[in-house]
This record gives C-alpha cells, structure tokens and sequence, in this order.
C-alpha cells in the first residue's frame, strides 16, 4: 500500500512522465542471465528533434552520440540483474543475453514551451526504441553487419517496443520529468529502467513481507 500511494504520488507530481512497453512480439520468459551485453543504434531515418543541446549546431553531435547515451542508461539499469557491460559493433559475446536497442523517435519538446505549464502537454518529450534480447550461449555474434539486430546468432527470447516521454509535466519537473531542463537524458533513463521492470521479477518488492502473515 505505501509503495502504491508513493507511486501514485510520483505520477501526479511528474504528469504521468516516463515509460512504458507500447508493443510486444515475444515473450519467452527467460530470466536469469549469466551476463548482459548491451550495444544501441539510431536508425538512419530516425525522429531526432527538439531540443538537443544548446545550439543547433550541437544537434548532429547529441544524435551521434545518443546509442553511447542510452547504453549507459540501459546498463546501469541491467546491472540489477547481472554483470552488464555497453560493447561496440564488432565485439562478439558468447554467453548471457545480448541486448539491441533501436532508437527510432528521439523528439527533446521545447524546455520553453514546457515553461508554460500548459495541462495539454506543450513542449513534451517523445521517445521511441525497439528493443531486441537475444541468448547467445553457445552461439557466436556476428556483427559484420551493423543494421539493427541482423547478424547475431542465437534465439530471440524478447522484442519489444518502449515508448515514452515528459507527458504533461510542468515546469518544475521531478525526478521522473525534465520540466525545463534536457529531456533526453530522463527520457533515456525512463526508457531503461521500464526496460529493467519488464525483464524482472517483482521489481519493486511488493511481495516482501517484514512480518509473518500465516493464517492458522
């Protein structure tokens, strides 16, 4: 109940800003990997507006730069269930899970227009990713071919997709929302802590209990 209402209370606080699983293709049920690799990409005819940087000239270089941005979300996130490290295009993991992530809308809102506090959600962040888990015990990874999730041998035992954003936060953000401030790098950790939930196991402990509950 106490997790509940300050769940509740993030939500209100934030507008209802984070992440959630919009799309699933499959769910095998795998848990409990040996190790995580974590490698992202942008797709070439990615959405990657708004506010990114202080000047448009920073803009190429925040795109470039967003796969290393998310893998380091997403392996802070993935360390809570194993060992998890970012590798490059051309490393070749042979055991664990190897995690792919697509970044295909990448839209930073305005931090001005969020400045206004509109309750339709003025300026808001949007974010996108395609996210593929595959098991590569016993299989080599190869990665030749730098498209998103062609090359690695194994099975796919997730693919789904992430979407998420600032809503309708106002301009004092929380935690979860970036009010006036960079949006990309809350969205980023939203996505990957979602990422995170999905692939554990009562993640916030809800079954904990500090006492007995045994009926007689």
């Amino acid at each position: 109940m106490k997790n509940t209402l300050l769940a509740l209370s993030a939500c209100i606080l934030s507008g209802c800003a984070g992440a959630k699983i919009a799309h699933t293709d499959i769910a095998s049920g795998a848990y409990k990997p040996k190790a995580i690799y974590v490698r992202s990409y942008i797709a070439e005819n990615a959405h990657f507006k708004g506010h990114h940087g202080d000047s448009y000239g920073e803009h190429l270089i925040r795109r470039s730069l967003a796969p290393a941005a998310f893998s380091k979300a997403l392996r802070e996130e993935m360390e809570k269930i194993a060992p998890a490290m970012v590798i490059d295009d051309d490393d070749e993991p042979i055991t664990g899970w190897l995690i792919e992530t697509n970044l295909e809308w990448v839209h930073a809102g305005s931090p001005t227009l969020r400045a206004l506090g509109s309750p339709f959600g003025l300026g808001h962040s949007c974010v996108k990713i395609h996210v593929r888990i595959t098991d590569v015990d016993g299989h080599s990874v190869a990665s030749s071919d730098k498209d998103f999730g062609k090359g690695a041998s194994g099975n796919v035992i997730y693919e789904f997709d992430v979407s998420g954003g600032s809503s309708i936060s106002g301009p004092a953000g929380s935690t979860y929302a970036p009010g006036v401030g960079n949006a990309e790098e809350f969205d980023y950790k939203n996505a990957a802590e979602r990422i995170y939930y999905a692939l554990s196991i009562d993640p916030q402990k809800f079954g904990t209990r500090t006492v007995p509950s045994i009926n007689y």
